[in-house]
C-alpha cells in the first residue's frame, strides 16, 4: 500500500483536524485483481468527521436526473446551514446505473452516497489519503505524472528530471470521419476537447461530462456543425462511462 500523505506531511494531517478524533483506524483494506491492497475511509465516517468539525454545518444533495435507467446525483458541502445557496465551499456528481442486483436496484440512493463522499474529500475529508484511495474517476482530469522517472528527493523537479514527454499532435482534423477520429484518439484528448458554442463555451467535455453529462449525448446525435472532433470526443466519454457502468 501506498504511505498517506496524512502520515507523510504534518500539514496536511492538520487539515480539518478534530481533537480526539483520528480517521486513521476507521480505514479498511480494499483488495482488487491486479492492484495492490488499497486503504478507503467510507462515506458513512466521512460525514461522522465533517459533523464532528462543522456542528453547523449541512450537506445538501440535488437529484439532477433520474431515470428508469439511472440517476444523477449532485451534492454540496456547506460549512454552516445558513450559508447561502452559492456559498458552498465543495461539491460533486456521482452518477449511478440501474441493474438487477441488490445494490444495482438502490441506483439512486447510490449515486447520492458517492456524490457526497466525493464532494467530501474535497472538502479535506479524505483527500489526505488520496494516495491510497481506488474509486478513481474512468477520465482524467488532467495529465498524470510518470512514476519511474518522479525522484521523491527532488518533489519540484529542480534538477531538471523529465516528468512527462512532450504533447504529441493528434492525427485528425475536425473534418476527419469520426470513426477515424476515435480509432486514434485517446481519452485525455476527450477530455481535454474544449467547447466553443453554446451554454458550454469556453468549458472541456470533462468538465461537462461531470457538470452536464446529458450534454454529452446532444454532441453526439444532435449537434449539426462541422466539428467531428466535439463529436468523437463527446461518444468516446459515454462510451467509457456505458463501459465502465457494464
Amino acid at each position: 500500500m501506498n504511505t498517506l500523505m496524512y502520515d507523510k506531511n504534518p500539514v496536511v494531517a492538520a487539515l480539518n483536524r478534530v481533537e480526539g478524533f483520528d480517521p486513521r483506524p476507521l480505514m479498511r483494506v480494499i483488495s482488487k485483481d491486479g492492484q495492490g491492497d488499497q486503504l478507503y475511509l467510507d462515506v458513512q465516517f466521512r460525514k461522522l468527521w465533517f459533523r464532528l468539525r462543522y456542528p453547523e454545518g449541512k450537506i445538501r444533495k440535488l437529484i439532477k436526473q433520474m431515470t428508469d435507467d439511472f440517476a444523477i446525483v449532485e451534492a454540496r458541502v456547506y460549512l454552516d446551514r445558513n450559508d447561502a445557496e452559492d456559498n458552498y465551499v465543495a461539491n460533486a456528481f456521482a452518477r449511478r446505473f440501474r441493474d438487477d442486483s441488490e445494490f444495482g436496484l438502490k441506483y439512486m440512493e447510490l449515486a447520492e452516497t458517492a456524490a457526497i463522499g466525493r464532494a467530501l474529500a474535497d472538502a479535506g475529508f479524505g483527500s489526505q489519503f488520496a494516495d491510497a484511495e481506488g474509486d478513481a474517476d474512468p477520465v482524467q482530469v488532467d495529465a498524470g505524472v510518470d512514476v519511474k522517472v518522479y525522484d521523491d528527493e527532488d518533489p519540484f523537479n529542480v534538477r531538471g528530471v523529465v516528468f512527462a514527454p512532450a504533447p504529441v499532435k493528434p492525427a485528425y482534423t475536425s473534418a476527419t470521419d469520426v470513426e477515424a477520429i476515435l480509432a486514434s484518439m485517446t481519452l485525455s484528448e476527450a477530455k481535454g476537447m474544449k467547447v466553443n458554442i453554446g451554454a458550454n463555451r469556453g468549458k472541456t467535455l470533462g468538465q461537462i461530462a461531470i457538470d452536464r453529462p446529458g450534454d454529452l449525448q446532444w454532441y453526439v446525435n444532435s449537434y449539426s456543425g462541422p466539428d467531428n472532433i466535439l463529436r468523437a470526443a463527446a461518444r468516446l466519454l459515454l462510451n467509457t462511462a456505458m463501459d465502465k457502468a457494464a
